[in-house]
């Protein structure tokens, strides 16, 4: 399962909790909480991987263009060097060669603005659902700080325990 389908697995645990009288709190069930928080952290490093991944694949693409370049530079270097005998067709082909080397920059340029663009695009994804990860997790530790049922701490004593709770 996807992150996206923990964390609807999450938001419907919490909204298909049973209400506490009186009050907007619910109760759920810690040992699936737990696990679904367990689950999205698991899945978070293959996100995170996954955004390693864009970038190595914009990298990929960046080296192409410059390995394309650099080989459009020696063609119309090579061409212009046979075609130095005649001082019209060495005109020519410096002309040619010039054109080339525009070409091949322009063409190197513009492939590097739409990988930069479109690995913008994937790390604002990215970005995004992180952010709105840290949201949840923000309004469901608020939930657990405002909730009073009646237990005397046990809230307090859930925060106190992260990392033993972090493991099941």
């Amino acid at each position: 399962m996807e992150v996206h389908e923990k964390l609807g697995e999450l938001a419907a645990l919490v909204s298909g909790a049973r209400g506490v009288p009186l009050s907007s709190s619910v109760v759920v069930d810690r040992e699936q909480l737990l696990a679904l928080v367990a689950d999205v952290r698991r899945l978070l490093p293959a996100e995170v991987q996954q955004a390693g991944d864009v970038l190595a694949q914009r990298d990929e693409v960046l080296e192409a263009a410059r390995r394309d370049a650099d080989e459009l530079v020696a063609e119309a270097r090579a061409r212009a060097e046979e075609l130095v005998d005649a001082q019209a067709v060495t005109k020519a082909s410096r002309e040619r060669a010039d054109h080339i080397v525009q070409t091949a920059r322009e063409e190197a340029k513009r492939l590097r603005v739409d990988a930069d663009a479109w690995v913008d695009r994937k790390l604002a994804d990215f970005e995004d659902e992180l952010d709105r990860l840290k949201q949840q997790a923000a309004r469901g530790r608020d939930r657990l700080k405002v909730r009073d049922d009646g237990d005397g701490g046990a809230v307090a004593g859930a925060d106190a325990q992260p990392a033993a709770d972090s493991g099941s």
